[in-house]
């Protein structure tokens, strides 16, 4: 990619938008898995022709609304979310109400780890229209807010599963919890992935039994702002793996690996912004294949930055006997604040949002 595109995209960032289709008075729907279920927590992108405009959570009874003032814009709507396939649906003229069906998708390890763009890439490579598409979509963030405290409600559950089932397909019901950090907290990881790497041993117990194990950067919930940060950039080198009208897919792979490290992907969409990042750690015995997904919201329209806050995501590690612990988490309304406490937020009710089955 020369230096002309990439103008060319910053340009696209920054004109209010002209776009073609969009007549709907409002927009709403319904989100079912293949076999008729609805479907919380499924998130539903609307988009004009260049750029994300809008995004909402499907509700306990997988349904999803926009509003007149923003759904005039509408030319398409994303639909997808971890362990699902990902759809487009193209908004027609006056229509305004939709039925969308979500086909399960495992997640898929193997296409992270044996690839030729990830040969490449480790290879020594450092594609420089890679590295020229992350500096542009970085600029849409905020970094690691040093001096801020974050807090979210989360919805979250564990599950034991063997690797053909990696993917929240079947959960149990969510519970209902906060998670918060500290801008110390997040100093004190970026200090040790300097330090040390993305990860450290501990002693855990299965039982009466204990093993070794490793803690990893929680690249999954409030630190997932290094990936816009200058230490990831430093640390790693990046090729473009995929270019096409749904945006890019980035690899990036560690230039170092004396210690625990990271790989993976950044899928960013047509209008630069960050839709998800997946990562797999590489770690000194014991291997516990583990690694992460994190799922992003679009930046508010009109926003210039926002931070690089998931509302989506799932880790993973191996366990003895060979299965896998996963914890899917959704994250809803995070709030940031200044100061180095954690915010605080108000309680919730068991009934409120959050607290259903994902399907």
């Amino acid at each position: 990619m020369s230096s002309n595109i990439g103008r060319t995209l910053l340009l696209a960032l920054v004109v209010s938008g002209v776009w073609a289709g969009g007549v709907s008075a409002q927009i709403s729907g319904i989100v079912r898995s293949s076999d008729g279920r609805p479907l919380e927590g499924v998130a539903i992108e609307m988009w004009t022709a260049t750029r994300r405009v809008a995004a909402r959570l499907t509700d306990a009874n997988g349904r999803f609304f926009f509003s007149e003032s923003i759904a005039f814009q509408a030319v398409t709507l994303q639909v997808g979310g971890i362990g699902f396939q990902t759809r487009e649906i193209t908004v027609a003229e006056g229509v305004d109400e939709y039925t969308v069906e979500l086909a399960e998708q495992p997640l898929v390890l193997e296409g992270l780890v044996v690839t030729a763009e990830g040969a490449t890439c480790e290879q020594g490579r450092d594609d420089r229209s890679a590295r020229e598409l992350w500096q542009l979509a970085r600029l849409r963030y905020h970094g690691l807010m040093d001096t801020l405290g974050v807090a979210t409600y989360l919805s979250e559950a564990d599950t034991i599963v063997p690797l053909s089932k990696l993917g929240p397909l079947d959960l149990p019901a969510l519970a209902l919890s906060q998670r918060g950090s500290s801008s110390l907290l997040r100093f004190s990881w970026s200090r040790r992935i300097e330090r040390d790497g993305y990860a450290f041993k501990i002693r855990r117990t299965d039982g009466a039994r204990p093993y070794d194990s490793w803690v990893y950067a929680p690249l999954d919930a409030d630190f997932a702002p290094h990936f816009v940060d200058d230490l990831f950039g430093e640390r790693h080198r990046m090729v473009l793996e995929h270019e096409g009208p749904e945006g890019w897919t980035l690899r990036y792979c560690p230039k170092k690996d004396n210690k625990p490290s990271i790989k993976g992907t950044i899928a960013l969409a047509r209008d630069t912004t960050f839709q998800s990042v997946e990562w797999l750690f590489a770690t000194p015995d014991p291997v516990e294949h583990a690694g992460g997904r994190a799922v992003f919201t679009p930046p508010l329209s009109g926003s210039l930055q926002a931070y690089l806050l998931p509302s989506e995501a799932i880790v993973w590690r191996e366990i003895p006997g060979g299965e896998y612990l996963q914890r899917y988490q959704r994250f809803e309304d995070w709030l940031v604040a200044p100061g180095d406490s954690v915010p605080a937020l108000p309680l919730r009710r068991a009934n409120e949002p959050g607290t259903a089955r994902r399907n």
